[in-house]
This record gives structure tokens, C-alpha cells and sequence, in this order.
């Protein structure tokens, strides 16, 4: 158990490396887009696709860690309608396989787009469209992983109520 918890952690800590990497990167192109494009008047192309394409994976990757935080976006109303704390407990594990199913949309449909641009590059230049559109699978695949650990968490907790 305690391996699980220490990969669970580096895990964690690569994700959010990867979202600091990631805006800064998108901050420091789309400034070089605007000091190019209206002080110099030399627009950089690459620089917006790019950005667009940063902006995206901060978006997949800020959603993997809004769920491991417990800060992700959800209907709490229906969980706080309930009486009892098992009933909420019964509720989260509803969402947490609705969250599941959705990530393996996210998972499957991802992969799909993957291997459908293996050969093609991107339009700013040599780099593999491929690899963009790896961040969807990674991120289904960890939204998964994260939303079993909260599911069986759920699960010792509703057991240890009976």
C-alpha cells in the first residue's frame, strides 16, 4: 500500500510540474505572439497554435488535479439533500462511476485520435500531432486511477457505517 501511495504522490507532483511548465509556456508564447505581431509586426504563426494547443492540455491536466484535490466542479446540492452520511457516501460513488465512464470516453475517443495522426505533423512545423493528442488519453487514463482510489476510499468508509 505504501508503494501505491508513494507512485500516487510522484504521480501527482509530475502533473502539477507539468502544469506549471505548461503556462508558463502559454504566457511566454502568446507574449512573444503580441511583441511580435505589434511592436515588430512580424507575426509568429507556430506561436498561436502552439498556445492553443498548451491552453488545452493546462485545461486536461488543471481537471486531473481539481479531481485529486476534491475541487472539481460537481452538483453538491444532491449530495447535501441526503439525511445521512451513507446515502452521501452511496451518492459519491454514483458520481465517481459517472466520472469513470466519462474518462473512459475520454480514454477510448483519445487513443482513437492518436493513432488516427501517427505520420501527420503539426502546420507550424515538424513535431507530431500524435503527441498532442496524447494528453487526452493520459488524462482519461489518470482520471480513472484517481476516481477508483476516491471510490474505494468511499467504499472502506461506507463499510466501516454498517
Amino acid at each position: 500500500m505504501e508503494t501505491v501511495r508513494r507512485l500516487d504522490e510522484v504521480l501527482m507532483k509530475v502533473v502539477d510540474l507539468l502544469i506549471i511548465t505548461l503556462m508558463f509556456s502559454l504566457v511566454a508564447m502568446v507574449f512573444f505572439q503580441v511583441v511580435n505581431r505589434f511592436i515588430l509586426h512580424i507575426p509568429a504563426a507556430w506561436t498561436e497554435e502552439m498556445a492553443r494547443y498548451n491552453f488545452v492540455w493546462v485545461s486536461l491536466y488543471g481537471s486531473v488535479k481539481a479531481l485529486k484535490m476534491k475541487a472539481h466542479l460537481s452538483v453538491d446540492i444532491l449530495v447535501e439533500t441526503m439525511k445521512s452520511e451513507r446515502k452521501k457516501k452511496i451518492m459519491n460513488l454514483g458520481a465517481g462511476a459517472l466520472i469513470i465512464v466519462f474518462a473512459l470516453i475520454l480514454t477510448v475517443t483519445g487513443f482513437h485520435y492518436m493513432i488516427g495522426n501517427f505520420g501527420v505533423d503539426c502546420e507550424f512545423g515538424p513535431f507530431p500531432l500524435a503527441v498532442i493528442y496524447s494528453a487526452v488519453p493520459i488524462t482519461g487514463i489518470l482520471l480513472i486511477l484517481i476516481s477508483v482510489e476516491q471510490m474505494t476510499e468511499q467504499l472502506v468508509a461506507l463499510r466501516g457505517d454498517w
